[in-house]
């Protein structure tokens, strides 16, 4: 596994990074959402996130860990999308975040929308999905010293999660529809859809009470035993 050695270059990466990719899935939104562009904006936005992930530590043993548990992740988060009505992608996402790292869990929010749609359907939303997964992730583990303090903040950060994947997936749904966005149009659709961001923060509250716990005593053992 390759490894950026410098420190200013990674945390060049870490914040570069998300940025780009941020602007890339909004660019598919408005500009992709015909014909085959949106392929090379996914092919990006993967590309990106391996990069975002190998700027995460600064030792090949490291990375090999963090890969192995960021593809474990990945696998259930995959498997999770099949679960009828609730589903822990979500709440997956997060938990590899604060246990794993940042840039791990951007990896694993991006991979498993991309792996996972190739069953529920590629398209132009297939970016927003994997950068507003991503994004989640990544935000989970810059938090994880305050997520891991408790349940509590654990909850409230996958409430608000569910929220921002909502309004984020909105301005693909405007953009679709219109060819632009209007503030008028998008809170039109956020009143619309006013269910869905409801939904899915009660899901990731629900899965994140069950999983967190018993998933956050393993991981810390062996990020303690391994020097994760």
């Amino acid at each position: 596994m390759r490894v950026i050695e410098s420190e200013k270059a990674r945390t060049a990466i870490k914040i570069a990074v998300p940025a780009i990719l941020t602007g890339a899935a909004l660019a598919c939104a408005f500009f992709a959402s015909d014909g085959r562009k949106y392929v090379v904006i996914t092919v990006i936005c993967a590309l990106l996130a391996l990069l975002l992930f190998a700027a995460g530590f600064d030792r090949r043993r490291i990375g090999s860990r963090r890969l192995v548990l960021g593809a474990v992740f990945a696998a259930l988060a995959v498997a999770g999308r099949f679960i009828p009505l609730l589903k822990p992608l979500t709440a997956l996402v997060i938990i590899s975040g604060v246990y794993t790292g940042a840039e791990t869990g951007f990896l694993v929010g991006a991979t498993a929308v991309l792996v996972s749609n190739v069953w529920f359907g590629n398209g132009p939303w297939t970016p927003m999905q994997m950068v507003s997964l991503g994004l989640i992730g990544f935000f989970a583990g810059i938090l994880s010293p305050l997520l891991k303090k408790g349940l509590a903040p654990m909850l409230i950060y996958g409430a608000v999660s569910g929220v921002f994947y909502s309004m984020f997936m909105d301005i693909w749904t405007v953009a679709s529809a219109t060819g632009s966005v209007s503030l008028a149009e998008y809170g039109d659709a956020l009143y619309h859809a006013a269910p869905f961001p409801v939904s899915y923060a009660l899901t990731n509250v629900l899965y994140l009470f069950l999983l967190a716990p018993p998933f956050g005593r393993k991981l810390q053992r062996i990020a303690d035993k391994y020097g994760l």
